[in-house]
């Protein structure tokens, strides 16, 4: 029988319900693409390109999260329940009036983000009405995360498992209904997709405030329909480096999938599929990163930064062994994971599948180091330090991701030249195509990891203030 030491106890009791909270989600991503899989590479690349815009809006919304799970994380540790209920209440309102922008600019402005990454014709059509529908839902969808983010920083990650299971349950029975219009419901296509995940939401979400509200879980939503500006501020300012850090992100992703969809419809697909699926793989770092955020504010809440430095070792070795595994079938079973994400009847069936494949070898070699990515990230905002990973994601996703993904993808052509009368010829390289842009996610993923590592040992999130 395997034996936990007290800080493996700790961190797998909080790990777990999070790891299948999210493995819920990932397949009923899954299950979102191989139903419209069924419907063709257009409909893959509408839908994965019109969730990568949505994407993007994930910067304001892990804005607010992240400050409210430091600062309940900071608030239980200390055992001052009554400002962890305040936090709550305040990051509720916050994030549902955040969101209300969010909706405006997916219903206004959609269909020219998705040209400006490079869609055409009907790709932009169908992205764009699935684009509306997702997000319309979108102030309800801000207000659930970041419920379920001060749940997680108060030690409770069951709760948002439980409550993500019922969501994706709803979601994925009327993803069949209304994608192919079963049992009377109408046809909708893909954007059917979109109105069952925006129900589920919903319903999620409204059953999680009846729980907050009922007294049942370890915080309480009491309502005062007010603002506290000066707990807003707290959370504002633990988040808007977050908010930054996830828009420089959000930014270079908006790039390298501009470049990703310039080699074409079928690479895109395939990016799309490999994506999805390597998305199962990395959900025990995410489970990880979540029981690091919420152990190490609860360390520095009781005022023991050794003790929540500990604990992020005892993460980083978890997240390792299980990342492994992970990474054994991406590399060792590629085909048998992307095929049944795409119609065999499909005539781009077999070069979706190759691409794919491909993909999946590729970012299985950097797994392990994802792992670590997650944990120390996780750690130094839950400690508070936001403004850390903010600069490393702006220095690392350019010089390893971007620029590489353009060079070697695309190609270039250095012309003869002659230095102190030395004549040099000159030289061309093709490009790797879309294979180019996935070594360079992969490469860096490793730098990334690297630079938090050496952030991590420095030290200075132990003393930052909330």
């Amino acid at each position: 029988m395997l034996h936990l030491n007290e800080n493996q106890r700790r961190l797998w009791k909080l790990a777990w319900p999070a790891i299948m909270g999210n493995i819920s989600q990932t397949l009923l991503n899954l299950v979102d693409m191989m139903i419209v899989g069924q419907l063709g590479a257009l409909a893959l690349a509408a839908v994965g390109l019109g969730g990568q815009v949505s994407w993007f809006m994930m910067p304001i919304m892990a804005a607010v999260a992240t400050g409210t799970l430091a600062l309940v994380a900071r608030f239980v540790g200390a055992k001052d329940n009554e400002n962890a209920t305040l936090a709550l209440e305040q990051s509720i309102y916050l994030s549902f009036l955040l969101g209300v922008p969010v909706m405006l600019f997916g219903w206004f402005l959609g269909d020219d983000i998705l040209r400006i990454m490079g869609a055409s014709g009907d790709v932009v059509e169908l992205g764009y009405q699935y684009i509306k529908v997702l997000f319309a839902f979108y102030p309800i969808r801000f207000a659930g995360f970041t419920a379920f983010s001060a749940l997680r920083g108060a030690g409770d990650t069951k709760t948002p498992m439980k409550l993500g299971i019922v969501m994706n349950v709803v979601n994925a029975i009327l993803d069949y209904l209304l994608v192919f219009g079963k049992f009377g419901f109408p046809e909708l296509g893909p954007v059917g997709a979109a109105w069952a995940s925006g129900i589920g939401i919903t319903f999620s979400f409204l059953l999680g405030l009846y729980l907050l509200w009922s007294g049942r879980l370890v915080l309480r939503f009491r309502p005062s329909w007010r603002f506290h500006p000066e707990m807003v501020v707290r959370i504002l300012r633990i988040g808007i480096p977050t908010m930054i850090e996830r828009g420089i992100f959000s930014f270079y992703n908006f790039i390298y999938m501009s470049i990703v969809t310039r080699f074409g419809t079928v690479a895109l697909a395939a990016h799309q599929v490999g994506l999805r699926v390597e998305s199962i793989a990395y959900m025990p770092a995410f489970g990880f990163n979540v029981a690091a955020s919420a152990l190490v504010g609860q360390g520095l809440g009781e005022g023991d930064p050794e003790k929540a430095e500990r604990t992020v070792y005892e993460a980083i070795k978890m997240a390792s062994a299980f990342m492994a595994v992970m990474a054994f079938v991406l590399i060792a079973f590629p085909r048998y994971l992307v095929m049944p994400f795409i119609s065999p009847s499909d005539p781009n069936y077999g070069e979706v599948v190759r691409l794919a494949s491909i993909y999946l070898i590729i970012v299985g070699i950097s797994e392990i180091p994802l792992g670590w990515l997650f944990v120390l990230g996780g750690a130094l905002r839950g400690a508070g330090d936001t403004k850390t990973p903010m600069y490393i994601t702006a220095v690392s996703k350019l010089l390893f991701r971007i620029v590489p993904s353009y060079i070697l993808g695309f190609g270039f052509t250095i012309p003869e030249f002659e230095i102190f009368g030395i004549a040099f010829p000159g030289f061309t390289f093709e490009g790797l195509g879309v294979v180019a842009a996935w070594i360079a996610m992969s490469l860096e993923t490793f730098t990334t990891a690297a630079l938090f590592w050496w952030a991590f040992k420095r030290g200075k999130w132990k003393y930052v203030k909330v």
